[in-house]
């Protein structure tokens, strides 16, 4: 990695001018500014403004890497993330700072670039990907930052996640226990981590319990409302295929249930409806939808304090679980 040595080398003059330049000291030249910026680019000079805020204790804020996907109207769960966060942070006196980030491709980009400006102490990362390209930028540059959610190898990471592999057991014990024998799903179509677990993990639990599971009747879909309408339509013709379905979010469950009355199907009597993320439309829903209460505030505080425990140096971080309750609702009964 190039070095401020490098970057007076090649524009031919004092690391102190360097350094001036990357501190924006009005005392250099502006030839010699633009012959120092012209030999850090060449070179592919960042400068690491992070550290030395660290390290000084200057900037009070944690930025949040939240990513957004413009397909997604701002639901509930996200509302719900942001705002605790930004509770909890106050609350200790920090400022929070969110980046929301809606282009995977220059998510790396996007992460150096504000981990380098320095005004942030710390970072929380959210909507974390199995190989999350983020997360090698954090580590490049020693800076303090816990995930929330896990990546493929999370050897040497700091994380709380749900423990969703839980929540899938307690899930479809609760499928067994009311007498379903065949799961349909209805998963979000993205490249974050918990989605393809969920995905996988539904279908190796059924198996381990001895459901019937025909993976064509788990599907996928964007939060494009025409795209979520498609599969739900998909999923309604076929449903004499399956008598319970699994929809990790909150606003597919809602129009599930709602389609599926339009067209006369009666839930739960011919199909249970349960879910992932539960959120206030689950409870407003005729009939309420049974789903998990993945104890959000917990995730969030535990976070918090695991981040600002690394930046002050009392913790190297940990590897945190959050379990779930699973909140029983009209959407399922004992089969007749």
């Amino acid at each position: 990695m190039p070095t401020i040595y490098d970057v007076a080398k090649k524009a031919g003059v004092s690391v102190g001018t360097v350094s001036n330049v990357i501190n924006r000291k009005p005392s250099v030249r502006p030839e010699l500014r633009r012959r120092v910026e012209k030999a850090m680019r060449e070179i592919g000079y960042v400068p690491n403004h992070a550290a030395r805020s660290l390290a000084q204790g200057k900037t009070d804020t944690i930025g949040v890497l939240y990513p957004f996907d413009p397909d997604y109207k701002a639901g509930e769960g996200y509302l719900e993330f942001v705002s605790l966060l930004m509770t909890a942070l106050s609350r200790r006196g920090k400022r929070v700072v969110f980046y929301p980030n809606h282009d995977p491709d220059s998510a790396a980009l996007d992460t150096q670039r504000i981990v380098d400006s320095g005004q942030v102490d710390g970072v929380i990362l959210f909507e974390v990907e199995m190989l999350d390209e983020r997360v090698s930028v954090l580590r490049d540059r020693d800076v303090p930052f816990v995930l929330v959610g896990r990546c493929a190898n999370n050897d040497g990471l700091a994380f709380v996640d749900a423990d969703f592999e839980g929540m899938l057991r307690e899930a479809v014990q609760h499928m067994v226990d009311m007498g379903y024998k065949r799961v349909a799903h209805l998963g979000r179509r993205s490249s974050v981590a918990i989605d393809l677990r969920i995905y996988h993990g539904l279908v190796q639990e059924c198996l381990r319990a001895g459901m019937e599971v025909d993976q064509s009747l788990f599907i996928w879909s964007t939060g494009k409302a025409s795209e979520q309408e498609m599969a739900i339509s998909h999923l309604l013709d076929l449903y004499q295929q399956y008598d319970v379905v699994f929809i990790s979010e909150g606003l597919p469950r809602f129009r599930f249930v709602q389609m599926a009355r339009a067209r006369g199907i009666d839930i739960p009597g011919e199909i249970g409806v349960m879910g992932y993320m539960g959120v206030s439309l689950d409870e407003l829903s005729q009939p309420s939808i049974t789903a998990f209460d993945v104890q959000p505030r917990v995730i969030v505080e535990t976070a918090v304090d695991m981040l600002l425990a690394i930046s002050d140096g009392s913790s190297k971080g940990d590897q945190v679980l959050v379990p779930g309750m699973l909140i029983r609702r009209e959407s399922t009964r004992v089969r007749d």
